[in-house]
């Protein structure tokens, strides 16, 4: 696994791996006093994975105003609003892993891991209120706030949605883009068109990168779906077919459900809760998967959000950033099952 990563950190843009360790460092400083809080905090943050909302953040903002400098802040909150939607998610799925590491709610409990969050959610003010300090205006401030605010509630209703839809068991397509839309598209657009805003673009680019953002979630969600249907438990760092676990809505499994006869469909819905399967019945269920056309079905999807997100690109000059942010692309079409 090890090695895998190293390879794949040695294959990666200059620039993306830049500003990931630029990210990396400057959360390990958002928390550096002693106590419990701070040191679970940072073991929650490094449980993050790719930063990918505060890099998304950045490189837009030296895409349109070549200097990364001004989204740093803004793109370091949205990290912290991810990293606390995490540790909340995993105190809903009762997980025990994230990334092969015990999760917070897992180590510490209930009450702790609701506090942790809290925290992470209200330092997320400390961070924007560094822009006091800037030369942004007034307005572009309020704008900050309002996109951040208005993210945290799209998600949390994605989140709420996600979980009655599961209870209800007969999710369709739409709901689910919908769903993703939402719960994790929400962040990623409000942390590009976050960048946008504080590299004084006009509205429209701002809203064009919300847009680009909002597919950009939702191509990574897609790609998320497919890996818990076919991934390696080491490289996604959670558990195969969790979402089955947990019946939570899946692109792959939802198209499957769709395509099936009831034989077929019988099958599937024999494994939804399973808490482990044997290796007879994942091989089963992925042959079935690949019969249905379900993967592929996925992967169109996911392809269809990227050529989109290219499509708006396109409206940035070029640039390394831009050039970055096309290769960011390729990483989350390229993601290994």
């Amino acid at each position: 696994m090890e090695k895998t990563k190293a390879l794949q950190e040695s294959n990666q843009n200059p620039l993306l791996a830049r500003y990931k360790a630029e990210v990396e460092k400057r959360l390990s400083e958002i928390y550096s006093a002693d106590g419990w809080i701070s040191a679970a905090a940072n073991e929650a943050l490094r449980a993050g994975g790719k930063r990918l909302r505060p890099i998304l953040a950045v490189l837009t903002c030296e895409a349109i105003s070549g200097n990364p400098e001004p989204a740093f802040p803004v793109g370091l909150a949205y990290e912290l609003a991810h990293s606390a939607s995490l540790v909340q998610d995993d105190i809903i799925d009762e997980s025990d892993l994230r990334h092969g590491s015990p999760t917070t709610f897992k180590r510490f409990g209930l009450a702790r891991a609701i506090m942790l969050s809290d925290s992470m959610i209200f330092e997320i003010f400390t961070m924007l209120a560094r822009y006091g300090k800037s030369e942004i205006s007034k307005e572009a401030l309020v704008r900050l706030l309002e996109l951040l605010g208005r993210a945290a509630s799209l998600a949390a209703e994605g989140e709420m949605l996600d979980v009655a839809l599961s209870r209800r068991g007969d999710i369709k397509t739409e709901e689910y883009t919908k769903v993703i839309g939402l719960k994790t598209g929400a962040l990623f657009a409000a942390s590009a068109a976050s960048g946008a805003v504080v590299a004084g673009a006009d509205k429209l680019l701002v809203d064009q990168m919300y847009e680009f953002g909002t597919s950009l979630g939702i191509a990574f969600q897609i790609g998320d779906d497919i890996l818990d249907m076919s991934g390696d438990t080491k490289n996604t760092g959670k558990p195969v077919f969790k979402d089955i676990e947990n019946n939570a809505g899946n692109i792959v499994l939802l198209h499957a459900l769709s395509k099936a006869d009831v034989v077929q469909k019988n099958t599937i819905n024999s494994l939804l809760f399973k808490k482990w399967f044997t290796s007879l019945e994942a091989e089963k269920l992925l042959a079935l998967l690949n019969e249905l056309g379900s993967f592929d079905y996925a992967r169109a999807l996911l392809g269809a959000q990227t050529a989109l997100c290219r499509s708006i690109l396109a409206h940035l000059p070029p640039s390394h950033a831009r050039n970055a942010m096309e290769e960011l692309l390729q990483t989350v079409e390229a993601r290994k099952e």
